[in-house]
């Protein structure tokens, strides 16, 4: 038996997820979590935005009071899981747009 130390070791507990053949999941779990918290900054940051994309509405829908990110990525169905992902990269690059684009009205340099 392992001491307690030990058993809650990242790495030990990445060294059991790679020999489960687990890794790969674990780590879209991670990255649709990651993109969570990030949607939920980037709103914050240019305001109430429409939940018209999939990572908007996902975003949304997390009641981070309620669970953590991973804790809620976790339980989203994989096809949704596979949404999130694949749609990730395009909201991104929509909302770094959205973010350096000049404010209207704001004279041309």
């Amino acid at each position: 038996m392992m001491p307690d130390r030990m058993a809650r070791d990242p790495a030990l507990e990445t060294l059991a997820d790679i020999a489960n053949d687990n890794l790969a999941e674990r780590l879209r779990h991670e990255a649709a979590a990651r993109i969570l918290v990030a949607a939920r900054r980037i709103r914050a940051l240019v305001g109430a935005h429409s939940g018209e994309h999939l990572v908007d509405t996902l975003a949304s829908d997390w009641d981070p009071r309620a669970v953590t990110a991973m804790e809620y990525a976790e339980d989203l169905p994989v096809r949704v899981l596979d949404g999130l992902l694949g749609a990730a990269p395009r909201w991104a690059r929509a909302m770094r747009d959205l973010i350096e684009s000049p404010e209207p009205g704001a004279a041309a340099a």
